[in-house]
């Protein structure tokens, strides 16, 4: 039976807002008037979780809250706010979210309460932390530490990204061209060998088998690969795969010290953000560990706040831990005797992702002319395979 939103006016005329459950919009509308009430608009409603949830993009949604905390903060209504930054927005996912989200506050829901009906766009954190501002009366302000947070997370994005464009990139068109060169200019020119009684070289017989191999079981060999990259992501999105794949790449000694302090930076702002919104620290543990991807860091969390429910404090169960820095915990240190923890938790996510964006740019560095090295090999190969039988056979002519 499909749910119907309405506007109506009542016999004193104040304005009435409210859903009902009929089945089709005649009956609503007849039900509606047998209570008495003028009928000022009736829609049916969708489903607020499907709303838009593909079209929404993280920057147009930190945008908005840029723009939604701006309008609170300079004295106007939750809905005169959420009519504002309705009124300027293209037709859209997000549009559409907003509205349903302005219709619940209507009918009397808290804003965290209509927000939780979007996962997508409101994950845990961002709920916390809209309840802790809703019980402070400090909304206005936590939606800006909210769009902070978001549009820190997206310039340290954009930064990695820019830095892994470049190699990235080469590699596809090496990639690219080598299989050009193996499909169709290769096993020409090699045809022209093979035809001649002429002993070839090492390199060249490599080129032509490699030739005709890729000629005969090119596609299949294709096919196979891509089903056993296929099977492999799978077992990686496993609970064992992923511990594994975890335990494998932390052994890496280039890769290990970027990937925990990427995982601390996350859990760090995380855990600040919440904190110096009003969340208290159990709740905030248990929402910031939802952020770490590893599950070996997201176990020793875990345990440090199991060590924090007891009664100890956070810089003295980060001792025991085995992957926390130790200027992380003298940072958490100070902050808990000076009274400025989210200050130095946010001070530590900064100064690991300027670190972990400095140590990428290293790698990307050495790695550039690793490629380039490699490419130059394959060439030579090619090169030589070719370049061989032609003075053979200038030699054998003089």
């Amino acid at each position: 039976m499909p749910t119907y939103r309405y506007t109506c006016l009542d016999k004193n005329g104040r304005s009435v807002v409210g859903t009902l459950d009929s089945s089709g919009i005649d009956a609503a509308r007849a039900e509606l008037r047998r209570n008495g009430l003028f009928i000022r608009s009736i829609e049916e409603s969708q489903a607020p979780k499907s709303a838009g949830r593909r079209k929404i993009r993280f920057s147009d949604l930190a945008l908005s809250m840029r723009e939604l905390s701006t309008l609170l903060n300079s004295g106007l209504t939750l809905d005169e706010s959420l009519s504002g930054i309705v009124a300027q927005m293209d037709p859209g996912g997000l549009r559409d979210m907003y509205g349903s989200i302005q219709r619940e506050i209507r009918e009397g829901r808290s804003f965290s309460s209509a927000a939780s009906e979007f996962p997508f766009a409101f994950p845990d954190i961002f709920i916390s932390m809209l309840k802790a501002g809703e019980a402070s009366g400090t909304q206005g302000i936590v939606l800006e530490k909210i769009a902070q947070f978001m549009e820190e997370k997206i310039s340290f994005r954009n930064k990695i990204v820019g830095v892994m464009t470049y190699p990235i990139l080469m590699a596809i068109m090496g990639s690219a061209v080598l299989l050009f060169i193996f499909l169709f200019v290769a096993p020409t020119i090699t045809r022209i060998f093979t035809e001649i009684s002429l002993s070839l070289p090492i390199p060249t017989q490599i080129l032509i088998e490699i030739g005709i191999f890729v000629k005969r079981y090119g596609l299949l060999s294709a096919i196979l690969l891509g089903v056993g990259i296929f099977l492999l992501v799978h077992y990686f999105h496993t609970p064992r795969g992923l511990l594994r794949y975890d335990k494998t790449r932390l052994k890496i000694f280039f890769l290990r010290d970027i990937i925990i302090k990427n995982e601390i930076a996350h859990f760090t702002g995380t855990l600040g953000t919440l904190l110096e919104s009003g969340v208290d620290i159990l709740s905030s543990f248990q929402i910031s560990q939802e952020v770490i991807v590893s599950p070996i860091l997201k176990s020793e969390v875990a345990a440090i706040r199991e060590m924090v429910a007891r009664g100890q404090s956070l810089s003295r169960s980060l001792k025991s831990t085995t992957f926390f820095p130790y200027t992380v915990v003298q940072l958490i240190s100070a902050g808990e005797k000076s009274g400025t923890l989210p200050e130095m938790l946010h001070k530590i996510s900064r100064n690991f992702r300027e670190e972990v964006l400095q140590k990428s740019t290293r790698l990307v560095t050495i790695l550039e002319p690793v490629m380039i090295l490699l490419m130059a090999v394959v060439v030579g190969f090619l090169v030589l395979g070719i370049m061989l039988p032609i003075f053979q056979i200038s030699q054998s002519i003089r």
